[in-house]
């Protein structure tokens, strides 16, 4: 999974290098493929997520022929097999200047992200990750547009227990590696969320996913 996870991270720091006004998101996605094999994997976690401008307001905004636009948000969201492994990223990028309320949303997104990281560790009720992120939405007014839970286990499968979420009961355990991917979503515009893996431990955590923010 370390390996997965690792791809995943490099393909991401090069792909939002390669961004580009006037690409489309399905040329986007052909180029996350690429990178993704030339890296060493095996193939594809999930149907690769490219969404951009109004689009990114959805959770799951598959690669079309729309063009990327400057001062458009851009949502990438992959991952790689590894070994028959999963992993499991998101960005969001800017091509241009925030507003000063997208600026407001994205430091927000990235803030709960980290303050519900950093919380991460054996025995921690699942239920308290999420109402980490929660609270910090509610804080600011926006709670209501935060439309999923907060992570979800990973390994041979992308989407495992436990569930990342206030309905759920279950307890973190050493050895289980989670995302953590809060996101603000508004159709206006579009939407910001930041994933990462995490490797839960006995009295802490290890983020797997490095890509840059």
């Amino acid at each position: 999974m370390r390996k997965a996870a690792a791809i995943v991270s490099d393909v991401m720091n090069e792909i939002v290098l390669l961004l580009e006004p006037g690409l489309t998101e399905r040329q986007v996605e052909r180029m996350v493929r690429r990178l993704l094999k030339k890296k060493g994997a095996e193939g594809h976690s999930f149907r690769i997520i490219i969404a951009s401008g109004k689009r990114s307001s959805m959770p799951h905004g598959y690669a079309t022929k729309k063009k990327i636009r400057k001062n458009e948000l851009v949502m990438l969201d992959f991952g790689a097999v590894y070994k028959g492994w999963k992993s499991d990223i998101t960005r969001t990028v800017h091509l241009g200047r925030f507003t000063p309320f997208q600026q407001k949303v994205y430091n927000l997104v990235s803030s709960a992200h980290m303050k519900a990281v950093r919380a991460v560790k054996g025995g921690v009720p699942v239920k308290a990750i999420d109402n980490i992120v929660r609270k910090e939405f509610k804080k600011a007014g926006l709670e209501k547009y935060f439309r999923h839970s907060t992570g979800h286990g990973i390994g041979r499968n992308v989407h495992e227990a436990p569930r990342i979420s206030v309905k759920s009961n279950e307890v973190l355990k050493e050895g289980m590696v989670i995302t953590i991917e809060p996101g603000l979503y508004f159709k206006k515009w579009g939407g910001v969320r930041i994933e990462d893996m995490v490797l839960v431990k006995k009295d802490g955590h290890e983020v797997l996913t490095h890509a840059m923010r």
